[in-house]
């Protein structure tokens, strides 16, 4: 027999139906408009609301800004409140009570259909990659052929601020998303989508396997990419990089691909990557082979930075240990 869901799948669309906007200023938090399309909580780093309140990211300032976070309300409430996803499902359906907001008016009517995107205009190239390069082999460690790569695939390039532009296409070839990576190595750094851009359609990288690997941002699919190559694995596998934690260009990478039979998750190893693996994990698994890769530190960047550290570190005892050995 299996496991008794905790939620029907009615209950889950009716949590993840509730207006995050209305949400956050009958709970208290101070909501300010922005624009039109989008508004910000004050005093919480830069938590952005979209205009209609059906999405949210917050690009925190935890390790220099790299820290990303969004998706729906139930996300919304884990990331507020900090409470687990089940904590914010009961929440937001009032399993108990757990405070006196009207529920009901919350609800985004669900015959109303999802606001139409505008164009996806990129941002403007650079004359030169030496900024990116620089950034994404010194500073972020990503082996230079794969840089080069994903250059010549035209999923990379520098805009005019020098920072990284990692884009996302559709069947057609045509770009549908983007997002963009600050080369800043001190003082802030911005991380963010472009205006318009559509998660189904985020960074990957092709395979043949019957594999998918998913990440959650684009350096630490490159990064992962990089560990193959130290290691001498020539890698097949399907690589997607969801520029968060919602799973749309999933489900379309896998309408696209019949073949996958696994999806190997390589998300952060954080409590929000292993939430999300877990609530992934109950919703592919009648289909799919599930199994998960965590890195050791809280991302694969992180953790390709300290293996070549580590890497640099031995080569230069094991020049010395040489040199003296050559001296006696």
């Amino acid at each position: 027999m299996g496991k008794r869901k905790l939620f029907t799948d009615e209950q889950i669309d009716m949590a993840n139906s509730i207006n995050i906007l209305e949400y956050a200023r009958r709970a208290g938090y101070p909501v300010e408009k922005i624009s039109p399309r989008e508004f910000k909580i004050l005093k919480h780093g830069g938590l952005r609301i979209d205009g209609n309140g059906h999405k949210w990211n917050c690009f925190s300032a935890q390790k220099g800004g790299e820290a990303v976070y969004g998706g729906g309300p139930i996300q919304f409430v884990m990331y507020m409140e900090k409470k687990s996803w089940v904590e914010a499902v009961k929440q937001l359906l009032g399993l108990p009570a757990v405070s006196d907001l009207s529920q009901r008016s919350l609800y985004r009517p669900p015959q109303k259909p999802e606001e139409v995107k505008g164009e996806l205009i990129l941002p403007e190239k650079n004359n030169t990659y030496k900024h990116i390069f620089a950034y994404l082999t010194k500073t972020r460690k990503i082996d230079k052929d794969i840089v080069s790569l994903m250059v010549k695939q035209k999923k990379l390039y520098e805009n005019s601020h020098r920072s990284c532009v990692f884009v996302g296409y559709n069947h057609d070839g045509a770009a549908k998303y983007a997002s963009v990576r600050s080369t800043n190595t001190t003082g802030s750094s911005y991380r963010g989508d472009v205006a318009n851009s559509n998660k189904t359609w985020a960074f990957r990288i092709e395979g043949t396997s019957q594999a998918i690997r998913v990440f959650e941002a684009p350096i630490d699919t490159l990064s992962y990419a990089t560990f193959f190559k130290h290691y001498g694995i020539d890698n097949k596998d399907h690589m997607l990089a969801l520029g968060c934690l919602g799973d749309a260009a999933l489900e379309q990478y896998l309408k696209d691909h019949p073949e996958i039979k696994q999806i190997i998750f390589c998300v952060d190893n954080d409590k929000w990557g292993h939430q999300a693996v877990e609530r992934w994990t109950d919703k592919y698994k009648s289909e799919y082979s599930i199994a998960h890769h965590f890195p050791k530190g809280k991302d694969w960047n992180e953790d390709l930075i300290s293996f070549i550290k580590e890497t640099e570190r031995r080569v230069v005892e094991l020049e010395e240990a040489q040199s003296e050995e050559a001296e006696l």
